[in-house]
């Protein structure tokens, strides 16, 4: 080699394991800048485990909770969870490191473990919990998470994107007005769509691999004649309903012909003259009827005269 290599002290630690915990806050002491990858999204739970219980019988999550803290609140330590690292190369710079990091679904910004979201998640697992995983206020790095693997198969094949899991999840449990707000993000016709579409999500479900897939555009349109058939939902919407008229005639009698609706009266104002409604009729000028009185009859003259 003609020049030395340009390094740029910063190290990566693979697993946050007791060794890659100790490894990293001692780095960050010394000011080195680590990046910490796990594959598991809470490092609490993680390390929780039985295989990490110390001899004294605590386990590790406990022992060390206070190193655990430090590490999240130090700015020398990133921490990527959940996150794998897919390659590792040697360049003249030193070594780069791919990783690829899972997607949580959670702004960890606005994350304030409440768990609000945990009460309210429809959707449910087969162990009994749900889709979004809720630590409490024990989690590390603190955020709660949805167990998502991938895009669902009826989303990805839907000309809109529609969430058709979400709205489904909803309907099932009887939030109706929350499953059509669902819906109306991407789809602002769901009546229409719920009869014309060719429903392709259908064609991609894989419940029709057991038995049949499951009604989406049937549910859709469920969901948008519901809205329309309660007169309070559309009052709620801003929407005045009409109240019904019975038709009548002239005299007041009922007739099974609609009567003319009433026009409004023109408002008037005081020392102003209302035109009648035979005022607005078109007259002949006055000067063209008095030509027309002033008009004298021609006559032949007589043949008695003429030969005189």
């Amino acid at each position: 080699m003609t020049r030395q290599k340009e390094r740029l002290y910063r190290v990566i630690v693979a697993g946050a394991t007791p060794e890659g915990i100790a490894a990293a806050n001692k780095l960050g002491e010394l000011g080195i800048p680590v990046t910490l990858v796990d594959s598991a999204p809470d490092l609490n739970e993680k390390l929780a485990a039985e295989q990490y219980r110390l001899p004294s019988g605590l386990t590790f999550n406990s022992a060390h909770r206070p190193g655990l803290i430090r590490i999240l609140r130090n700015a020398q330590i990133r921490t990527l969870v959940p996150a794998r690292i897919s390659s590792i190369k040697h360049t003249p710079q030193g070594f780069s490191v791919r990783i690829d990091r899972e997607q949580t679904f959670v702004d960890p910004d606005r994350c304030v473990l409440c768990g609000k979201c945990d009460a309210v998640c429809p959707v449910s697992c087969a162990d009994g919990g749900h889709a979004l995983r809720y630590p409490g206020r024990t989690g590390l790095p603190g955020r709660a998470w949805i167990d998502k693997r991938r895009q669902p198969l009826c989303q990805e094949n839907c000309p809109l994107g529609v969430n058709a899991q979400g709205y489904i999840a909803l309907a099932a449990q009887g939030r109706y007005d929350e499953a059509l707000a669902l819906i109306r993000r991407d789809n602002v016709l769901p009546g229409i769509c719920g009869r014309v579409c060719t429903h392709p999500c259908e064609e991609a479900c894989r419940r029709g691999g057991v038995d049949d897939p499951v009604a989406i555009r049937a549910i859709k349109r469920f969901l948008a004649d519901y809205e329309g058939a309660d007169a309070s939902r559309e009052a709620a919407a801003g929407e005045t309903p009409t109240p019904p008229v019975e038709p009548t005639r002239p005299n007041g009698s009922p007739s099974s012909v609609p009567a003319r609706p009433a026009l409004p009266r023109p408002r008037t104002w005081p020392g102003a003259v209302t035109a009648s409604p035979c005022s607005k009729r078109r007259r002949r000028p006055a000067a063209c009827s008095a030509t027309a009185s002033a008009r004298t009859v021609y006559r032949a003259p007589s043949l008695t005269a003429r030969s005189a």
